[in-house]
């Protein structure tokens, strides 16, 4: 490009700048706003999941470059390359198992459950699988073997999965608030607003018949019903079993901001949206 344009100036423009104040766009240089339209223009494609109708040209100087249908892929190829191979057959029969459509299947956070599920050891993975897909072993698996399915902590029911967080037994009620208090106390910790983690541990309490721990806090009440309205959609046990909607991570977007900078120049650790999605699943 500079050979061709002799007179061409290269001229570094700091980014999200808007991020550090308030200043309104149309009072800023005119490099600085092209940088803010931009990075706004590509958040709404990701949120929106937009997919380019045609492949883009390769970047000029690239010696090789990646498409993945009408997507270029400039990053994680490796994983790119891993989703394109195995991800179609195995949504289809995920899409069977939960007698979800595609749309519907397309919208839970696969990507968080893939990176939570990494840290794990290979038998805590393979019972959250059994756990998300109901493959426990339970009453209700028992019985397809002529076994006794009655709860064997409240002798009362049948023992599904669903049955699991709701059982009427002293210890197991107990235990469920102990993790629920666990859970806000870890995800207050990852730095979730509020709002969000408020909106996450009363839709586990509304799920398994539990008063919320902390029944005086406030919302955000049109965005987390927006949240909840979207979660719905993917099936009444879908968010006990750990299929959260992608509007979660979305919610969390909005209301990020960049780490602070300390005294001696340097970031401040913090966790960004994807890390802290993986902390709720």
């Amino acid at each position: 490009m500079m050979k061709e344009f002799k007179d061409l100036t290269i001229q570094w423009v700091k980014g999200h700048q808007d991020d550090n104040d308030d200043t309104n766009i149309n009072d800023r240089p005119l490099p600085v706003r092209l940088n803010i339209q931009c990075d706004l223009a590509a958040k709404e494609c990701l949120k929106n999941c937009m997919k380019p109708k045609k492949r883009a040209p390769p970047l000029e100087g690239a010696k090789a470059t990646l498409y993945l249908g009408t997507n270029m892929v400039t990053a994680e190829m490796s994983e790119q390359i891993h989703y394109a191979a195995e991800a179609p057959a195995m949504m289809q029969h995920i899409q069977d198992h939960l007698r979800r459509t595609n749309e519907t299947v397309q919208e839970i956070n696969w990507r968080i459950i893939g990176r939570a599920k990494k840290r794990l050891k290979l038998h805590e993975s393979i019972r959250i699988t059994k756990m998300m897909y109901g493959w426990l072993n339970i009453g209700t698996q028992k019985q397809k073997m002529g076994q006794i399915d009655v709860c064997p902590c409240c002798g009362k029911e049948t023992e599904t999965q669903h049955h699991l967080y709701t059982c009427t037994n002293d210890t197991m009620k107990q235990t469920l608030k102990d993790s629920i208090a666990t859970a806000k106390t870890k995800l207050v910790k990852q730095g979730i607003p509020s709002d969000i983690y408020n909106e996450f541990i009363e839709q586990i309490c509304l799920a398994t018949h539990v008063e919320h721990p902390d029944n005086t806090y406030t919302v955000d009440r049109h965005r987390m019903n927006e949240i909840r309205e979207q979660q719905s959609r993917l099936g009444e046990e879908a968010f006990l079993k750990g299929f959260l909607h992608i509007e979660w991570t979305r919610a969390l977007n909005e209301v990020w901001t960049p780490p602070e900078i300390d005294s001696e120049g340097k970031k401040i650790h913090k966790k960004d949206p994807l890390e802290q999605s993986k902390a709720m699943s």
